[in-house]
């Protein structure tokens, strides 16, 4: 039996005969090492790094991955022969997966197994439920047995046969029909066409019916619109002052507004008792979560710019634990990150909108790495960062500067699905707009990073990357 590695020829390459070239190897044990490896000492494909003595090496398979010019020094004792090699070029239908849809795109995946010569093919179409004539859209896009790797962080990845793509220019808060069908001239093998319903993401909103809670500085004076509060935690949670801080009695409720009234808040956070309620690691940490129609919304009032200044404090805003929320028209200044929303392998918040903010001096604007965070939506803001504002000066050291230190990392970063990051002016940060380098893809779903608009943003005089998406 013919064999490539511990596997029969027919099982690893099909069931279908096809004439190729391929090599018998006598005494290939030697070269195996040198065969199956790149420069950086990592696995070309796995079934490469099994072959051992008296196996068959398939030329054309291993064509797919390395130089064949550099094979033949090592072929001195190789046998050349035709034989008969089967492939898979039907394509058998598997599961179809609908990827949460954003505000006017929706995506697709449908798996797949055979088409070896990758010739199939699915075509696209749709309507709003409340229409009658389809509309073609782009065909789905075939992918599969890519490798993705990187030698110093151990990471390699082949992509899973299937086919991927989106319908582009939906509108926000309407369902459409979509349906999709697949062709191959070899055969198809499973139901060829798939009809699904899709929902795009309607815009957030304030919710109209909840309470409306009024926050002052400390240091105001004038009158007052009820109920108030001194300090955004005050609002937020109740009262609570030093070791208090975590009593929490009269917390918000969903679908409650907080209006932050012009001023400054800046706390002092080795004041034991400082009236902002500020722990001694200086944070605003928010628990609390809203729903889909009742977010918590903490916006300015409009009399005057509310500015948040965390005196150089780590996180400013910490939203990790808190679902739809809703931060407009705010001014958060001074701190490392403006924003913090989520962790790999800790925790994340969904549903976050960040609109119309000025997010300035600061190291970075906003960022999640939680891969089960949904539905972001950051957009309208400024955000002004520490790096040179007057140079561009790489970080490599390959200029007359010499590298330029990472002062602002980036503007945005996020992992998870479902966001939408559009219309910010992003200036003087290493990167501007990122998906995180988060390594190898969940296996659960639900956890995969798809389905993220990134679109009408004004990045500025980044040192690396204005958009970096090699993470996703």
């Amino acid at each position: 039996m013919w064999a490539l590695g511990d596997r029969p020829l027919p099982e690893v390459i099909g069931s279908k005969p096809v004439p190729v070239i391929s090599a018998a190897i006598v005494g290939f044990g030697e070269f195996r090492g040198r065969l199956s490896k790149n420069i950086y000492g990592e696995t070309l494909h796995p079934s490469l790094d099994r072959l051992g003595n008296g196996h068959v090496l398939n030329l054309a398979y291993l064509d797919r991955f390395m130089n064949f010019r550099l094979l033949c020094p090592f072929l001195t004792t190789a046998l050349i022969l035709a034989i008969p090699v089967f492939a898979d070029d039907a394509v058998s239908t598997g599961d179809f997966i609908v990827e949460p849809a954003t505000f006017h795109n929706a995506g697709f995946e449908w798996k797949l197994s055979g088409d070896d010569n990758r010739n199939a093919t699915v075509s696209v179409r749709f309507r709003a439920l409340d229409e009658s004539a389809w509309t073609e859209a782009q065909p789905l896009l075939r992918i599969g047995d890519e490798k993705v790797w990187r030698a110093r962080e151990y990471l390699e990845y082949w992509t899973p046969r299937m086919f991927a793509g989106s319908i582009f220019g939906l509108e926000p808060g309407k369902t459409y029909q979509c349906a999709f069908e697949m062709s191959d001239p070899d055969g198809v093998n499973g139901s060829a066409k798939q009809t699904v319903e899709v929902t795009t993401r309607a815009y957030p909103k304030t919710y109209a019916g909840g309470r409306v809670l009024h926050v002052y500085p400390p240091n105001y004076e004038g009158p007052r619109e009820e109920p108030s509060f001194t300090g955004l935690l005050e609002a937020y949670y109740g009262p609570g002052l030093g070791d208090w801080d975590v009593v929490r009695t009269r917390p918000v409720n969903p679908g409650d507004t907080i209006l932050v009234h012009a001023g400054l808040y800046r706390a002092d956070r080795r004041d034991y008792v400082n009236p902002h309620q500020i722990p001694f690691h200086g944070s605003y940490v928010f628990t609390r979560d809203g729903t889909a129609e009742k977010p918590i919304t903490i916006k300015a009032a409009g009399d005057g710019e509310a500015i948040f200044d965390g005196d150089n404090v780590y996180k400013l805003f910490d939203v990790m634990a808190a679902d739809h929320h809703i931060f407009e028209g705010l001014t958060l200044r001074n701190a490392e990150i403006a924003v913090y929303a989520g962790l790999k392998d800790v925790l994340g918040c969904s549903n976050l909108t960040v609109k119309n903010c000025r997010l300035e001096d600061v190291g970075i604007g906003v960022h999640n790495e939680w891969a089960g965070s949904k539905d972001f939506y950051i957009t309208d803001n400024v955000m002004i960062g520490r790096d040179d504002h007057y140079r561009l000066n790489g970080w490599n050291g390959m200029t007359t500067y010499g590298p330029s230190p990472v002062n602002s990392y980036y503007g945005v970063k996020v992992y998870g699905s479902g966001h939408v990051i559009s219309h910010n002016k992003v200036s003087f940060f290493h990167d501007g707009i990122c998906i995180s380098t988060y390594g190898l893809p969940e296996e659960e779903q639900d956890l995969k990073c798809v389905s993220i608009d990134i679109h009408n943003n004004d990045v500025f005089l980044s040192v690396d990357d204005f958009i970096e998406t090699d993470g996703g």
